[in-house]
């Protein structure tokens, strides 16, 4: 192990290299299952109770099985999982960033194998593993979306655990920021399991949820979130840890699980004994870690032999111990109440806040747009010209997902929030976004300039502007007399750093300087300017991606929401007038703050 955490990760993904030399005489093709389409009543949350669609409390126990690593041991391990009395069995999956993607017809398969013995399912993507970048995260939001007809209808026998220990790092606002997005938008998308939030610091710093995790709750409409900490070495290091964490997370007033544990990791002992008898005098649930086919050094965590069973001493630990699944597993109840039939859900609820929202700036007006809210019968648009409001709205009963705000004065700041309705009532306003109305910009010559956002998460720790040089002139530019202006706002005193990621010119032949700004919305810009070595762009030509990126030398975050130059809406070139050219000391391009 490299450290504490990486481990978690390389004892996982190593397993990956030697599923591809591991062939099962075991696996038998399971029928797919068509998806019910029309969602049911399922798991729901009260209080720290975690309760099932027959409404009896539901305590998991149960394994996890690496599943992505060894697609063709399903059909062996799945009864031998079964056999050991758990109810459950948390599902590694990929989206396909970083192993070969489950689709939809093999998670179908998953879960109706599960079914057939009785298993709740807990689903998990397992790509995500310790990133930081919220585009990691979004990208099993996708994934999840792109397979929900295997989830809608199955929210009484299918758990969702959004990514496996994503957000590396021992901190909260990261974390707590990109969960606040994640959550609303697989809402939106109508996937309405039971959604599992893993704790940041790769699981094992739950100060996250001591400390931010009711405000990640509380972003979902449906209140159907429960929280995992993963205990090893440091989260279950010990008796005290252990219940003091167990303890620290349900005084939020939501349920957590420990949604995988070992008896022993490389960086020192952890304490199964009292995870598994705090959490049963605590009604907590938890997924031992794991089935089979762990390695680099942490065989020791196989619970069997291999997927057939055959447990190993972890294994008799985890099943025949005084605590184990043997003892204290209760299968659920839409397994055991006689008769039991999945009752549609048909209760309307209240949707989401839009998410995505976006303001582009005109001449005397600004152009909205957001993202679809599921569930949504209309939007309300509300406009301030002070940051946080009050609000005035401008415009209801909207059907559709974009509006003109016109008739606007340029050179002041608007600020703006978006609402959604239906039935059962009206969501929180949207995140508030920014626009200052300009005159049109008319170029002073042949250069534009064009900028797209690489980085659209206006609260992470990098900005990424990308810029493109347009010459529409009929005579060639040198880049030595050009040089950019990209405006924004510090958050902080930080001194800052700045690298070009790629840039077809090169990187090399671009420089970069910090200076100070004044006007709306910016305090700073990041000027580029360009050496010989740069070449000069053709007449009707470009001068290609020049990609950005600019952070705080402490790698805290900054918060773009409100910077002058910044636009998440435009994620692919356009010409922009928040972002200046100078060519030999004169602006040819753009309105400075």
């Amino acid at each position: 192990m490299m450290n504490g955490q990486a481990l978690v990760r390389f004892r996982k993904q190593i397993a990956a290299i030697l599923a591809l030399v591991m062939i099962s005489a075991y696996y038998t093709p399971v029928s797919p299952v068509s998806a019910a389409g029309v969602p049911v009543k399922g798991f729901y949350v009260s209080g720290t109770t975690l309760y099932d669609a027959t409404g009896k409390p539901f305590v998991m126990r149960g394994v996890n099985h690496a599943h992505t690593w060894y697609k063709n041991d399903l059909a062996a391990a799945i009864p031998a999982i079964a056999a050991t009395g758990s109810n459950t069995v948390r599902i590694v999956l990929s989206n396909g960033v970083q192993w070969t993607r489950d689709d939809l017809a093999s998670v179908q398969n998953i879960i109706a194998l599960c079914e057939q013995y009785k298993l709740i399912a807990m689903l998990e993507v397992h790509d995500a593993t310790g990133s930081d970048n919220a585009s990691a995260l979004n990208g099993a939001v996708d994934y999840w979306i792109s397979i929900k007809d295997a989830l809608i209808g199955k929210e009484d026998r299918v758990i969702v655990n959004i990514a496996n220990e994503w957000h590396g790092s021992w901190g909260t606002t990261g974390w707590a920021s990109a969960y606040q997005a994640a959550i609303p938008a697989l809402r939106n998308a109508g996937i309405k399991n039971t959604l599992v939030v893993d704790a940041a610091g790769w699981g094992q710093y739950p100060t996250s949820i001591f400390t931010s995790g009711l405000s990640v709750f509380n972003t979902d409409t449906l209140r159907n979130t429960i929280f995992s900490i993963h205990m090893y070495e440091y989260a279950g290091g010990n008796a005290a840890t252990v219940q003091s964490n167990i303890d620290n997370a349900l005084a939020i007033g939501v349920p957590v699980i420990i949604g995988e544990f070992g008896h022993l990791h490389s960086g020192g002992d952890v304490d199964e004994a009292t995870i598994m008898s705090y959490s049963q005098q605590k009604g907590v649930g938890w997924l031992a870690w794991s089935w089979y086919g762990n390695s680099g050094g942490v065989e020791y965590l196989d619970l069997a032999n291999g997927p057939g069973g055959g447990l190993k001493p972890w294994g008799e630990t985890v099943v025949n111990g005084t605590y184990g699944t043997k003892a204290t597993s209760q299968l659920n109840g839409i397994y055991t109440t006689p008769g039991y039939q999945p009752v549609p859900d048909t209760t309307v609820t209240v949707p989401s806040a839009p998410a995505g929202l976006a303001a582009t700036a005109g001449n005397a007006q600004a152009a909205l747009s957001w993202s679809v809210s599921a569930g949504a019968a209309s939007y309300t648009v509300k406009r301030s010209t002070t940051s946080g409001g009050p609000y005035t709205t401008i415009a209801t009963g909207l059907s559709g997902t974009s509006y003109t705000d016109t008739g606007l004065t340029n050179g002041t700041t608007y600020y703006y929030v978006v609402s959604a309705t239906n039935s059962a009532g009206s969501s929180a306003n949207s995140a508030q976004v920014s626009a200052l109305p300009q005159t049109t910009t008319t170029p002073t010559g042949n250069l534009v300039l064009q900028y797209k956002a690489g980085d659209t998460n206006a609260t992470d720790n990098q900005i990424k502007p990308f810029f493109n040089i347009k010459n529409n002139g009929t005579s060639a530019v040198s880049l030595s007399q050009l040089k950019i202006r990209y405006y924004f706002t510090k958050d902080g005193n930080q001194a800052l750093d700045s690298w070009i990621d790629w840039a077809q010119v090169g990187g090399a032949n671009i420089q970069r300087t910090f200076g100070s700004a004044s006007g709306t919305n910016a305090d700073t810009y990041v000027e580029l300017t360009f050496t010989s070595g740069a070449g000069s762009i053709p007449a009707g030509g470009q001068s290609g991606d020049i990609q950005l990126r600019i952070s705080k030398t402490d790698w805290t975050n900054f918060n773009e929401a409100n910077d002058y130059s910044f636009d998440p809406g435009k994620t692919s070139y356009a010409d922009w007038s928040k972002v200046t050219l100078y060519q030999n000391g004169a602006k040819v391009w753009g309105t400075e703050p």
